[in-house]
Order: C-alpha cells, then structure tokens, then sequence
C-alpha cells in the first residue's frame, strides 16, 4: 500500500520544524548557561546566582564548572534524536562522551599544554594548540593548509598569554573555553552530526572572538578563510 502523499508532506513538515526547534533549544540554553557564567566570573556567588534564577545551588554549580552545563546523571550532551555516536565509534564515559576520539585527543592535549605553560586554566589558546597536535584531525588540515605552524602558534601564545605561576594539579576550563565547546555543539547540530569533532570544535573556538583568533589573524589565517576550507 502506497503511502498518502498529503500525510507523508505534513510529518515531513513537522519531522523539519522539530528538528528546528530542538535546534533553537539548544541554542538558547548554550546562551543561558555563558550568561550564567559570566555573571560568576563577574564575581556572583554560586548561591546569589542560584536565588535570582531560582535555581538549586547544585545546577548552578554544574552549569559554571561542566563545559555544556551536563549533569552527570543527565541525558546524553546530545538530544535523544540524535541517538548514539556512530557504528564503530568507540563510547567514552562522562562530559565528552559525545566527542570524537580526535577531538577527545584533542582536549587531553589542551591541558597538557595549559599545565606546561603553568596556566591557572584550559583556555582557547591551549584549544588551539590541542587541535593543532591532532594531525589527522580535519582542524589541523585546515589549519596547515592555510600555512598555520603549531611552533609558531606557541611561540605567539607565549607572547601574548606569558608563562604563569600555577603549581600543578587538575585544571578548569575557562568560561572562553566553555563558550567555544557549546558553540561547537552548536556547528555539530546545525550540519546534523551526531558528534564533536576537532573541527566542530575549531569552528567554536573562531566564533568566541578571543584573543586567540587575533592571534591566527596575525598569523594569516581569516576565520573566513578557514570556514570555508573547513566546509570543502
């Protein structure tokens, strides 16, 4: 039996503008989650945060210290259409369980790199360079295709961001460094993938406008530019 085309066009229809209104969810709750965010590095507390919003001290707390605001007993990052990771895509456990094993890869050598400039947190800057350490990832194809150097990208983090004092131990990630994973997603969904990969995560980091993208400005990459290698 052949299916009525009248009622095959309007499920297609509401298939479409459900996917575009989980799509304007998760866009409003990234928003909500930085602002949130903002207002603590602003020197809100935990808890006068969490009486304005009317919020538990709990959430607030997880939406300022988690990239994506994910609680861990939460769903997945991802919303439940979007399923699983991929056949043959390997499960990681916690918040980057929905990452890819070059972008996960890529995080693991972010912090490296924030501990061995002796920063006090993971931010864009050490982003970079982690996608950069990722050599088969498609942000650093990119990122050499247009002529961007990993020793030259350190040696201009130094310049700018300097060496810091921290004394060792486990590393948050700034609220920049947040923003650029929650924008990350926001690529990934856009162009319905059901991961973060290390150009996901690329194309967040050039949507934040931090110093770091002045930085791949000055060494002659337009975000522009690397966009559009990138989607080739």
């Amino acid at each position: 039996m052949a299916l009525d085309p009248d009622l095959l066009q309007q499920a297609t229809q509401k298939r479409d503008r459900l996917v575009e209104l989980q799509h304007d969810v998760e866009r409003e709750r990234s928003d909500y989650h930085y602002l949130i965010r903002r207002l603590h590095a602003e020197g809100g507390t935990l808890r006068e945060i969490a009486e304005a919003l009317g919020l538990s001290h709990q959430r607030v707390h997880q939406i300022v210290e988690i990239p994506g605001g994910e609680e861990p007993t939460a769903p997945p990052f991802f919303p439940p259409m979007f399923g699983p990771p991929r056949k043959g895509r390997r499960r990681a456990s916690g918040k980057f369980r929905h990452f890819s094993e070059r972008a996960r890869q890529a995080v693991q050598f972010a912090q490296e790199e924030a501990a061995g400039m002796r920063h006090d947190a993971v931010g864009t800057q050490h982003l970079l360079l982690g996608l950069l350490r990722v050599e088969d990832g498609g942000a650093a194809r990119a990122l050499r295709a247009l002529g961007i150097d990993i020793d030259a990208v350190r040696a201009e983090m130094m310049r700018v961001f300097g060496k810091g004092d921290s004394t060792g131990g486990p590393l948050p990630f700034s609220p920049d460094a947040k923003r650029a994973f929650e924008l990350a997603l926001r690529e990934a969904l856009s162009i319905g993938h059901n991961h973060i990969g290390t150009e996901h995560i690329l194309l967040g980091l050039l949507r934040v406008e931090d110093p770091t993208v002045g930085v791949v400005r000055r060494l002659g990459a337009d975000p522009d530019a690397i966009r559009t290698k990138l989607a080739a």
